[in-house]
């Protein structure tokens, strides 16, 4: 069936998701019921768009007076398209140029190109733990016995999702190598009495592209491991602001979790941590706040229409931040007001009226 469009019906924004990744596709109805305003989504692979007649195949989700109504259909090809799955960049700039759209988040970047986006910028780098790809094993040792606590972290964004992937590897004392890493739903740690007995033990695990990022101590809750969730997007004038800024509280000692035990507003954090006179709220949050801004200017200075990130990054005892990752594919925080739920709607409805 071919729907046309209504020049004076409500915006019509495209959603480009994948059936990798069906959790974003789960997001689009709860972005949609949280959205305040009538709008029609259409949800779609990147397989189903049909360049020579301008058109995709896909579900429409139209709101309207508070109800949803869906369809599947063939539909016009929408002036906006928000993405949530990689798509090759010559596919979006034939979108972009050939067809007249405005598509954003266009850039799904692994750990790798992020870091080095991100090390190239002044205001930035200071922020960044010492990070390099693993080229080889005795690069690996060599850091290792440099920092003592490191990070291997796959670069492909589709990989590392929720720690999977991700490995902890501490130096310790009588060359003692233990790593903590995700198996399944939990949290594994194997020990080994020679790096040689680690090496022959990782090695098998690191066929694909890793980085070896320096560990940073950040601050600890009753020996729990924390971090700082910053999301960041474009709103309804077309503008960044936050959209979440919260303290995790990890369910272990570690990073490597896929659970966390509590998240609180920044503003707990001195009375989280009364004995610590470094943690000071207010010069935190406002470097915090500060430090994202940045990142979203930098990622753009290099190119890319983006409007939805993810940041994650830590506080160590000296009171000091530092960036952990950037993530172009955020998923909203469960259980907590996440203004990043709606934001790339409200932002797709300012693109579409412009």
């Amino acid at each position: 069936m071919i729907i046309n469009q209504n020049k004076h019906a409500n915006p019509v924004i495209g959603i480009c998701v994948s059936n990798l990744k069906p959790v974003f596709q789960r997001l689009v109805e709860k972005r949609l019921e949280r959205y305040a305003n009538d709008i029609t989504l259409i949800k779609f692979y990147i397989d189903d768009l049909d360049f020579k007649n301008r058109k995709i195949k896909g579900i429409s989700l139209k709101k309207k007076g508070g109800k949803i109504y869906e369809m599947q259909g063939v539909f016009p090809l929408p002036k906006v398209i928000y993405l949530q799955c990689h798509v090759e960049p010559r596919i979006i700039r034939k979108i972009e140029l050939l067809m007249g759209c405005k598509v954003f988040n266009s850039f799904i970047f692994d750990k790798w190109e992020c870091w080095e986006i991100l090390r190239k910028d002044d205001a930035l780098s200071t922020y960044l733990p010492y990070t390099q790809k693993l080229e080889h094993q005795t690069n690996l040792q060599h850091l290792l016995s440099v920092h003592k606590d490191i990070f291997l972290k796959p670069v492909d964004h589709r990989h590392g999702h929720g720690s999977r992937g991700i490995f902890r590897v501490k130096w310790k004392e009588e060359d003692i190598f233990q790593v903590t890493y995700r198996e399944k739903e939990g949290v594994e740690r194997n020990s080994f009495e020679s790096y040689e007995k680690f090496q022959d033990w990782i090695s098998p695990k690191l066929s694909k592209t890793y980085i070896i990022q320096q560990s940073i101590q950040t601050i600890t809750w009753y020996q729990k491991a924390t971090d700082i969730r910053l999301n960041m997007n474009k709103n309804s004038q077309g503008q960044w602001e936050v959209s979440l800024l919260l303290l995790r509280v990890a369910s272990n000692d570690s990073h490597i979790t896929q659970k966390v035990l509590t998240a609180q507003p920044i503003k707990n954090l001195t009375k989280m941590f009364p004995g610590n006179k470094n943690i000071d709220k207010v010069r935190i949050e406002e470097t915090l706040v500060n430090i994202g801004f940045k990142i979203c200017h930098s990622l753009e200075k290099s190119g890319h229409h983006m409007a939805d990130l993810g940041i994650d990054l830590g506080i160590d005892e000296e009171g000091y931040v530092w960036i952990f990752e950037v993530n172009s594919l955020p998923h909203p925080l469960k259980g907590v007001l996440d203004h990043s739920l709606t934001r790339p709607i409200e932002y797709s409805a300012y693109l579409a009226s412009e």
